[in-house]
């Protein structure tokens, strides 16, 4: 499948509550040179629950997309 972009690919690979697998969500982190430990010691704005939860959207968003 070909998507428009590449949020578009993160959201399509989160299960029905938009959470990724905590491998997914490792892999998206290291494709921008963070880890989730990053995301755990700074929210950057988002929410707690919804990072700890590896929520797509709040990981996107984290990541500035």
């Amino acid at each position: 499948m070909t998507y428009l972009t590449y949020s578009d690919s993160v959201l399509a690979a989160a299960d029905d509550n938009g959470c990724l697998s905590p491998a997914a969500a490792r892999r998206l982190m290291a494709d921008h040179g963070f880890t989730l430990s990053d995301v755990a010691e700074d929210s950057g704005g988002q929410s707690c629950v919804a990072l700890a939860e590896l929520n797509a959207e709040a990981l996107l968003t984290w990541l500035g997309y």
